[in-house]
């Protein structure tokens, strides 16, 4: 915020003064051009991409605008996570250019004992939501969180990322659990984005127990008599129902092979996993940005949103496996299964254990 304040300081001395203002729910960029009484062919002259993102702005989103007598003079408007649409008005017209969003970080520490709820207790020491819900999730195979017994001892190490002085996104670099039934540590390794203990065996299993969060499942794998087609064939998945829009994840590691429109199976993504393993995402309402064949994503990953495309009776989530070729049963997964460094890639890994905790003085008992 500081930085940006610098920046129009010379404005401000001329009777400027910086609107800020929250993007809203089902606003467009065609509708925010004609409140603001700008042209309508900054939207037609911007490059098709950024027209993509533009039509994309989520809710909630900071924009910036410059004025002088009620007049924008320029404007900030976030597209991606890194970059922002800046419009200039130079003379009788305005120009756009696409910016980068300068965010701080900030290494911080924080201690709690569960009391309450690991949210609420939490919430407490650190001033943001984020830093629970990332704990869940790093421990989620480990730990039982509706069930963590009080006095529980949490001590975590995070850089925070703040766009404008407002706390975006968090990376948790290493946390310790601990009560008089287990303790349990992470570690973030830099060289692979995983979260692993202090002897290099990961948090998480190689695949998620499911690639979202499902009200329930409407057909599982096996045969089945098609509710569109009228009859009986091999059903290669599982049917995940929730509303439409609802985040899907990835449910391993994997390279994105297919991005897409395929027959019944509608909007959907194939990735590519280790051993053998291919995940068809279908029946998708829209795709994740940055998501595109070829690119690379991270076990939890959102990759994109829940819909109703292709022979679908109603908004769900079409899941299936392939291992070396052949369909198999999703449910059946080892997704318990942990990853376990060896050789090299555990020795670079101990060796950044010990560095880290001689920096940051960590007691590891």
């Amino acid at each position: 915020m500081k930085k940006l304040f610098l920046l129009l300081i010379p404005f401000l001395l001329f009777g400027y003064r910086v609107d800020i203002q929250k993007w809203k729910s089902h606003e467009t960029f065609y509708g925010f051009l004609k409140q603001n009484s700008l042209p309508l062919s900054i939207y037609y002259n911007l490059p098709l991409k950024i027209k993509r993102y533009v039509r994309a702005i989520p809710a909630g989103e900071t924009i910036f605008l410059l004025k002088q007598n009620n007049e924008i003079k320029q404007a900030l408007i976030p597209i991606t996570d890194d970059k922002q649409l800046q419009i200039i008005k130079r003379g009788d017209k305005f120009v756009t250019k696409v910016v980068p969003i300068m965010y701080e970080t900030i290494q911080k520490e924080a201690q709690a004992t569960i009391d309450n709820y690991l949210s609420y207790d939490l919430y407490k020491a650190t001033k943001t939501r984020l830093v629970a819900a990332k704990l869940s999730d790093i421990f989620s195979d480990r730990i039982n969180f509706r069930a963590i017994p009080k006095n529980t001892q949490i001590k975590v190490i995070y850089d925070e990322k703040l766009k404008y002085g407002e706390v975006k996104d968090v990376k948790i670099l290493y946390a310790k659990i601990s009560n008089r039934y287990y303790t349990v540590d992470a570690y973030l390794n830099p060289k692979d984005g995983r979260y692993y203990d202090s002897n290099g065996k990961s948090l998480k299993g190689m695949f998620l127990a499911a690639p979202l969060k499902y009200k329930y499942i409407s057909s599982r794998y096996g045969m089945r008599f098609h509710p569109i087609l009228h009859k009986w064939r091999m059903h290669d998945g599982i049917d995940y129902v929730n509303r439409v829009g609802t985040p899907i994840k990835s449910v391993a590691d994997g390279k994105i092979i297919f991005k897409g429109w395929i027959r019944g199976y509608g909007r959907c993504i194939k990735i590519k996993h280790k051993n053998g393993y291919v995940t068809l995402y279908g029946h998708l309402h829209a795709f994740a940005r940055y998501i595109h064949n070829g690119s690379y994503v991270r076990q939890g990953e959102v990759i994109a949103y829940l819909g109703n495309t292709g022979l679908s009776t109603g908004p769900h989530l079409h899941f299936g496996v392939m291992h070396y070729g052949k369909w198999i049963n999703p449910a059946k997964l080892k997704h318990s299964v942990k990853i376990t460094l060896r050789g090299k890639a555990k020795k670079a890994f101990l060796a950044y254990v010990k560095k880290f905790n001689t920096q940051e003085n960590i007691a590891l008992k």
